[in-house]
């Protein structure tokens, strides 16, 4: 009784051991048609049973893919099933009958209707393995041996149950068209009654285990442009051209986009102006983000700019893309100003001037020197921190040689050495002394000039903005009044014309705003130079024999 049972799983094993030659579709096929011829065996009140003969008709439809290997299908089906048991001493404790005797074998014909969900998956090339549940309802009719039906129990059962088929089945292709399928399914019913007798609560089972063969329609799918995906799937599920591998014509394949998760369809899937397939090809871009490094720029703009579209900070200065579009800098270059600090550090200076105080050190050289780059006089001592550099002073202190006398006061009044408390040597210090300059024609200080580069426009007009106009101003409005006899003011120009027209509007400037000063004879003259670095050269005229 027991051998048909252990050698129906081998029987399976061996059948599925083999490498079958034929053609192996990889698409999931659209509609199966299938028949099989199958031995059934009840599981109920009498053990004493045989594997009998039936079989069943289904059809399966693709319903959608699960994954790359998966698909789910639908079935419907009907079987017809004829199981036969022994009857032993205990079934006459219920059926009082002459015509059947122990040992003679009864039978039930199991007609089960229903309908099932099955997950496929490819088991590799050669072989599809479907799992299924569902729901079927059946028709039973339990009989003697004499073909009779077992009529005494019927007020306590009915001639249909309920069943839950549970389906193991694999299918060999070996042709475009057939199958080899081999199949099983457990039926657990509702009933106790399957064989017309009740010992128990339990209900009675039928298992169904054969070998078919299945038919596919429509004729196989293909893959007419080549692009991994079937002309069925582009069509139905995808909705792409299946004679084109690349429907949206952006550079990947309809296949590359299903695995991506971009859309077949579209050609730039997050609206950012560049088409799928440069993204992903040429800039490394994400092509479902319209900002890939989320610096508030989308991608296209970025390639516009030359910036990177992976990186927030294309040139690593510290501020973000858009936060150097903001403030004017330029995103591709660290230092916008070239003033030796990278434009995510000029919080107090200008990023787009390498000079931001506009007092002759760049911005880094400040911040070098402990100095504040958006002031252009540290000491507040009247000299700008670059000049005092120049002349070496300290920029931080407005008397370097504590002589009473501030550096400005020494280098634009007194003309003494800022550097040096006692110019003259004469034991007073300079901020005391009424004469802390000597009297000899040698005193170098008494011999300096000074030239004036960007003094004037392309008009020749006095460009009374620059660093030249101020310096002018001051050198007149400090100028010792007591020690020089004049100021000569030397104006060129690359030609007469220009020259004189320079002269004249200077001077008229200078006697308008200095007119009313307490000063030095100002006198301008003019001279024709073709190429000089100065527009003017200003010199004292010291007093007495010192000139």
């Amino acid at each position: 009784m027991d051998s048909p049972r252990a050698r129906f799983p081998l029987l399976l094993l061996v059948l599925a051991i083999p490498s079958w030659t034929g053609t192996a579709q990889s698409p999931p096929r659209e509609w199966v048609l299938g028949l099989h011829a199958e031995a059934t065996k009840y599981y109920g009140d009498f053990t004493d049973n045989r594997f009998s003969s039936g079989g069943t008709l289904s059809l399966m439809r693709f319903m959608r893919p699960l994954g790359s290997q998966g698909a789910l299908y639908g079935r419907v089906f009907i079987g017809a099933e004829d199981f036969q048991w022994r009857i032993t001493q205990e079934f006459f404790t219920v059926y009082d009958t002459g015509r059947a005797k122990t040992g003679d074998k009864n039978r039930c014909f199991f007609v089960p209707i229903g309908v099932q969900a099955l997950w496929r998956y490819r088991v590799g090339p050669q072989a599809e393995l479907f799992l299924g549940a569902g729901l079927a309802a059946a028709y039973y009719s339990p009989q003697d041996p004499n073909g009779a039906g077992l009529d005494k129990p019927q007020e306590r059962y009915g001639k249909w149950t309920i069943t839950f088929p549970l389906t193991v089945r694999l299918d060999f292709p070996f042709s475009d068209y057939f199958s080899l399928t081999l199949e099983s399914t457990l039926h657990p019913t509702t009933t106790d009654y399957l064989d017309g007798f009740r010992a128990g609560s339990a209900g009675d089972a039928v298992l169904t285990a054969g070998i078919g063969i299945s038919y596919s329609f429509p004729p196989p799918d293909t893959d007419a442009d080549y692009d991994g995906l079937t002309a069925r799937m582009e069509r139905n599920v995808y909705h792409t051209d299946p004679n084109n591998p690349d429907t949206d014509g952006d550079g990947l394949r309809d296949d590359e986009e299903i695995r991506l998760g971009t859309s077949p369809l579209q050609a730039d899937t997050d609206g950012d102006g560049l088409s799928d397939g440069e993204e992903i090809r040429s800039f490394g871009s994400d092509p479902l983000a319209r900002d890939t490094d989320g610096d508030g720029i989308d991608d296209r703009m970025e390639r516009m700019i030359g910036t990177c579209p992976r990186l927030a900070d294309t040139d690593g200065d510290g501020l973000n893309d858009r936060e150097e579009l903001a403030r004017g800098t330029d995103p591709r270059n660290r230092d916008t100003d070239q003033d030796g600090l990278p434009d995510g550090l000029e919080n107090l200076s200008s990023p787009l001037l390498p000079d931001t105080d506009g007092d002759d050190l760049s911005d880094a050289a400040e911040l070098a020197a402990s100095l504040r780059p958006h002031d252009e006089d540290f000491d507040q001592d009247g000299l700008y921190d670059g000049r005092e550099i120049e002349l070496g002073t300290d920029p931080k202190k407005n008397d370097t040689d504590n002589d009473g006398a501030t550096d400005y006061v020494e280098v634009y009044c007194l003309m003494t050495n800022p550097r040096h408390p006692d110019t003259d040597g004469d034991g007073i210090p300079d901020g005391m002394d009424a004469t802390p300059l000597d009297r000899t024609p040698l005193n170098p200080a008494k011999n300096v000039s000074w030239s004036l580069p960007g003094l004037f426009m392309r008009d020749n007009a006095v460009d009374e903005r620059s660093k030249s106009f101020l310096l002018l101003l001051h050198l007149i409005r400090s100028a010792p009044r007591e020690q020089l006899f004049e100021v000569e003011v030397t104006v060129f120009g690359p030609g007469t014309l220009d020259a004189r027209k320079r002269k004249e509007k200077l001077e008229a400037l200078l006697q308008h705003m200095t007119g009313s000063w307490n000063r030095p004879v100002v006198s301008l003259s003019f001279e024709v130079r073709s190429s000089t670095a100065a527009d003017a050269l200003v010199t004292y005229v010291w007093r007495g024999p010192a000139r």
